[in-house]
Parts: structure tokens; sequence; C-alpha cells
């Protein structure tokens, strides 16, 4: 009976702390990555807990040479141990808290009276045996009592069984060790102190052989004592943070007031400086309209003697004209040589009078209103310092070995000539040969049409002693529908990607350009007429604004300087395809240079511009040959009206018959060309 109370008692704190299983949310006992229940828990270092899998395809995400990986709720490392996940430590602690928590809940769900027969898991339930935890049937417990090792065990009643399991579920702490991973049916009985965790017998004399260790029973006290002591210290630091934090907060809401009453001070400040400040500008403002009516009234009497004038003498001049028209139309010969004197002296002294009475200066209405501020000024200044000739800037180009087919990359603008440019780098493909493509890019967003010719030097920049700045050198003239330039194939990709040549350190690369720009033109929406001293064809007078010219060059391998082909209008300028070796002596090393000229007079005084897309083409004579061309973007204007390729094709293959553009000693050029508009530049 004693041994019942005890029992009994013991039933009663079971009952109090049965109720912590509630505690326990479902959050607890689910994966934070798959939102299940836990399958295979592993712990990390942190101490947050995921699903076996889900971890595996966290890592698998990452490189393949990973030795850690970070939490996905903490972003602590954690390092992955020999054998990848499924070494990680098992949360043998989650896994039995959810087998409880789940047992409890089937538990409480069932009605005393549907309860199953654990035995035979037909018949419905009327006994429980308590050593066994098990419910049993009326056949099922008699079968219990006759067996020889179950005989003396002690059947209660089906609620009473359901209470003392529901209650020892619910001190959420699971009675039995959990079964070695590594050896089966063998429990975690033994703690090594060498390894820092649970082992089994089996571990004892295999690869804990020569390690210290005890039963975990023994060492579980002295640890309990010292987390406990560790999560004291833990509670007083939570303490310490939870005031940082009351802190913190009290410290936004004053900083708030604080804001709210300085922008009060602020608006009222403002009220009174704008009320000061109004009546100061509304007293410049009538001092500024009381000189332009000054200048107004100055101005309209000088225009208005100067139209006195006008009107005085063209009234002169026409009833004089008048006069003497209608004597020579209708008078006698008598009358016109009785008036001859008087008309011809009147005549002289009207066309001999001074002039300059009658002239109006050009900036008599030029008035014009200019508010100076001090953001003006700042902007001013500003704009000094961008209207630079000449800069040097860099670019350096991270992850470089990672970019893609034909990936842009773009550096900073750099305000040169109040202009932005900008260093434009990717990889390029050519003839399956792979290249590090340069340009340099005139951003100017402006819709207006301009121009800007520039000298330009681009440099890959040695990140190793000893190693000569990579460089390339070109000139240009950059106009808003080609206002970039560059090189497709300024180096080798696999020459700009081996660290032995010292140009990639860290996979970066560093890039400048030297550039140094003329004034830039800006032009006109205006078509300028008759700009050249050729007359224009009648079937011209459309102004077509594209064409195809072809040119035959004749006895090429003899030619040493100029061939010019016939002319084309378009847009109303004169256009030519010139021919010409790029070294006249001897060509035959060289190259065949080849260019389109529009070709307007050189002595013309009009100065004009025109934006010109042209690709020249070289027009094979053999079949199945591939047609040679180029394409490129050019402001021609009266300075520099022609522009090409020097190196369109080398001399000794142009005149190899075998390779099928030359036959009977005759090329064929082709160009096509599309043209706007001729603009004055201004």
């Amino acid at each position: 009976m004693p041994k019942r109370k005890n029992a009994s008692s013991a039933s009663k704190e079971e009952t109090k702390e049965g109720d912590l299983v509630s505690k326990i949310s479902d959050d607890f006992l689910q994966c934070r990555i798959c939102l299940e229940p836990f399958k295979d828990p592993k712990v990390l270092s942190c101490l947050h807990t995921f699903c076996e899998g889900c971890l595996k395809r966290l890592v698998e995400q990452q490189d393949d040479a990973v030795d850690s990986f970070r939490c996905p709720t903490c972003r602590t490392d954690t390092v992955l141990p020999v054998g990848g996940v499924p070494f990680l430590k098992n949360n043998f602690f989650v896994q039995s808290l959810s087998d409880t928590v789940q047992t409890h809940k089937s538990l409480v769900s069932k009605e005393d009276d549907k309860v199953k027969c654990d035995n035979c898991e037909e018949e419905v339930a009327n006994h429980g045996c308590v050593p066994c935890e098990e419910f049993l049937c009326d056949g099922c417990n008699c079968a219990h009592r006759r067996g020889k090792r179950t005989r003396g065990h002690e059947v209660i009643g089906v609620a009473e069984l359901k209470e003392q399991l529901i209650n020892k579920t619910g001190l959420l702490k699971s009675r039995s060790l959990p079964i070695c991973p590594k050896h089966e049916d063998e429990k975690l009985k033994f703690y090594c102190e060498t390894c820092k965790h649970p082992i089994c017998r089996d571990c004892t004399v295999l690869q804990h052989k020569n390690h210290t260790y005890g039963y975990l029973a023994d060492t579980v006290c002295d640890v309990k004592a010292e987390i406990q002591n560790k999560l004291e210290a833990a509670r007083q630091q939570i303490t310490k943070y939870q005031d940082k934090a009351s802190a913190v907060t009290k410290r936004q809401d004053e900083l708030k007031t604080s804001c709210k009453k300085g922008a009060d001070d602020i608006n009222a400040a403002a009220k009174e400086e704008i009320k000061h400040l109004t009546s100061l500008v509304k007293r410049k403002k009538a001092d500024l309209k009381e000189k332009l009516a000054y200048l107004k009234v100055e101005r309209s009497e000088q225009l208005s003697a100067t139209a006195d004038s006008v009107g005085s003498t063209l009234g002169s001049l026409s009833s004089t004209v008048d006069f003497a028209q209608k004597v020579v139309e209708h008078g006698s010969d008598f009358d016109i040589m009785n008036v001859y004197s008087d008309v011809t002296t009147r005549l002289d002294s009207l066309l001999e009078g001074p002039t300059t009475d009658l002239d109006i200066p050009d900036d008599i209405n030029g008035i014009m209103f200019e508010l100076m501020t001090q953001q003006k000024k700042k902007d001013e200044e500003e704009e000094n310092e961008r209207s630079r000739a000449e800069a040097t800037f860099r670019f350096t180009v991270e992850n470089f070995s990672k970019l893609s087919d034909y990936e842009r990359k773009d550096s900073p603008a750099v305000f040169i000539r109040n202009l932005p440019w900008k260093i434009l780098a990717r990889p390029d493909h050519k003839a399956n040969n792979k290249s590090l493509a340069i340009f340099l890019q005139c951003d100017a967003g402006s819709k207006s049409l301009w121009s800007c010719k520039a000298s330009v030097e681009v440099r890959l920049i040695p990140q190793k002693d000893g190693v000569q700045t990579f460089k390339k050198n070109y000139q240009h003239v950059f106009y808003n529908k080609g206002n970039s330039w560059g090189f497709l194939e300024f180096i080798p990709w696999d020459e700009m990607c081996d660290p032995q040549k010292g140009y990639i350190k860290d996979d970066k690369v560093i890039l400048e350009a030297h550039v140094k720009a003329d004034a830039p033109k800006f032009m006109k929406e205006t078509i300028i007429r008759n700009i050249i001293n050729e007359e224009i064809p009648k079937n011209a007078k459309n102004l077509q604004n594209q064409s195809t010219l072809r040119f035959t060059v004749e006895n090429v391998s003899e030619l040493s300087g100029k061939q010019l082909s016939h002319t084309v209008f378009i847009c109303g300028l004169p256009w030519k395809i010139v021919a010409m070796p790029a070294c006249s002596n001897p060509p035959h090393n060289n190259s065949l240079g080849v260019y389109l000229q529009c070709d307007v007079d050189a002595d013309s005084s009009s100065f004009w511009s025109c934006c010109v897309s042209v690709e020249l083409r070289l027009i094979p004579q053999k079949n199945g040959v591939e047609m040679r061309k180029r394409k490129f973007g050019q402001v021609f204007y009266s300075k520099e009206n022609s522009c090409g390729c020097p190196d369109f094709m080398p001399w000794p293959e142009l005149c190899d018959p075998q390779k099928g553009y030359i036959k009977d000693d005759k090329i064929i050029l082709e160009a096509y060309v599309k043209a706007d508009a001729p603009c004055a530049m201004v």
C-alpha cells in the first residue's frame, strides 16, 4: 500500500507537468526549410535543427569544394564533417520529443471505451498492463496472465492506464535510450569524454577503444549542473539585452519627439524667413521692372526713329521710281529728255544717301533676365571641372572569368568636354576564337545632333611586376548615332585569364582609358541647300537617303595611288568609293585600303556635317566565296570628308586568284550608304 500511495503521489506530480506538452508548438517540431515534421533531424553548431534531406539540398546548391555552410536561420557557419551531411550530429532530443508528443496526442484523442487492444489490434481493450504499457482485450488479457514472464504483471483498467500514460508522456522526457546509428540493437548508454558524445557498448571496443568514457547516467548530473550554471549566466545576459532594448526604444521615442519639435521650429523659422525674403524679392522685382520699362522706352524710341527714316526713304524712292517709270513707259521723247536731268539727280541722291541710320542693331531685342543663385554658382563650378579637354580614368571588372557570353560591363561615367565617357567591356566570339572586346562610349543622352573627335588610348593594366601595359590607340569621331568605338579583339581571352600573364588577379582586371577630345560640335536641325558647287542631277531632286555604289578597280596588281569611283548623290551630297594601297612602295606587302568620300568642293565656304552608316564590301568573283565586308558609322563634315578601312584586306590575299576576289586583274568594290540630311554646324 505505501508503494501504491507513492505512485499516486507521483501521478499527481506528473499530472501537473503533463500540461507541458501543450507548450510545445508545432513550429518547434517542424523543419524551417520544408515546413514539415522533422525527418532524420540533424543539429548544427548553432543548435538549429533541420531535416537531413533539406540540408543535403542546401549544401548541393553551394560550390563543389564546400567545407562549411551557413545556417538558413541565423547565418552561422557549420563545418561539414567528412562524409557530408549524414555525418552531422543527430538530434535525438527533437526526434524523441516529436514521438512523445505524437503519442500523447494519440492517447488524449482516444475515448476510454474505444481503445483497441495493442496485442490483437481487433477487439476493444478492457484492461491495461502497467509494466508493458499495453492495452488488452479480455482474450489477450487471459493469455497475458498465463504467460510465464507476464503472469505477475500488474493489470488495471483502461481509463487508469490511459491516465498514467498521458501523464508520463506529458513530462516530455523519454525514459528509453536511443539506438546507436552504427550498431543495430545497441543503446547509447555510455558517454565518450574524449569525443564529447554518447556511444554504445560496441563503440567502446571499436571506434572509441582507447578513449575515456563512462556510463551516461553517471555523467549527466555533472553536465546538467554545468548547463544550469551557464543558463543562469545566459538569463542574466538576456536581462541586460532586454534592458538595452528598452533603452533603445526609449531613445527612439525621444529622437522622434525631438525631430518633430525640430521640424516645427524649422517650419516656424522658415515662415518668418519667407515673409522677410518675400518683401525683399518684391522690392527687387519693382526695381527690375522699372529698369525693364526704361530699356523698353529707350529701344522703342530707337526703333521708331529707324522706322520713320526707313518709311521716309521708302516713300521718296517709291514715288520717284513710279514717276520715272511712267515717264519712260508713256512719255514722249521730249517728256523724257525734259525730266531726264531732274530724275537722275533725284535717284542718285536717294541711292547714295547714308544707310547707317537704317541699320538695326542685332542685340536690340536681346533683353534677358537671368537669376544667379548659389546653386547656379555651384553648377558653374562643376561645369568648369567637367569641361577639361583630356583625362585618364580606370575601371576594375570583378568576377571577370564568370562573365557570360556578350555580357557587358560599363564603367562609371567620367566627364570630358562636358560629355560623359564610359569604358565598355565584354567577351566576344569570332571564328571560334574568344577575345576581350573593349569600347569607349560617349554616353550623351541628348536628342540633338552632335559630334566630337577624340584620340583614345585603351590600356590593360598589369597586376604583376615586370609585365608591360597592354594598350591600343585610335582616333574616332563620336556622334549621337555612333557613340561607341573600340576593339572587338582587344586581347585573346585565354591570355587575359592566364594568371601567369599578370593581367588578372583575384579574378579582377583593371582597364584604363586616356581620352583627349576636341570641343564637341552641335548641329542645327536645318537642312543646308546648295552647299556644293556641283549641280545636283534632276533625277536626285527627291534627295534619296540611301543607295549602293559599285566600283570596278582595274589593273589591281599595278595599283600605286588612289582610284575613285563615279559619283552617286545621296541626300544631295556627292559620294565616291576610294581604293588605294596602304603603302604604295611596294603594295604587295601591305593591305588594300577602301574608303568612302563625300566629294564636296574642299574650297566650299559652307560648314556642314552629315551622319552616315556605311557598309564597305569586296564582291567575290568565284562561287562559294564569302563576301568580305566592314561596317562603321561616321560623321562626315567639311574638314573631314572621308573615312574607311586602311587594312580592309591583306594585299597577298587580295591578289591570290584562288581566294576568288580578283579576276583578270580586276576587283569589284561596293558601298552601301545610308545618310541623314546634311546639317549646318555651329
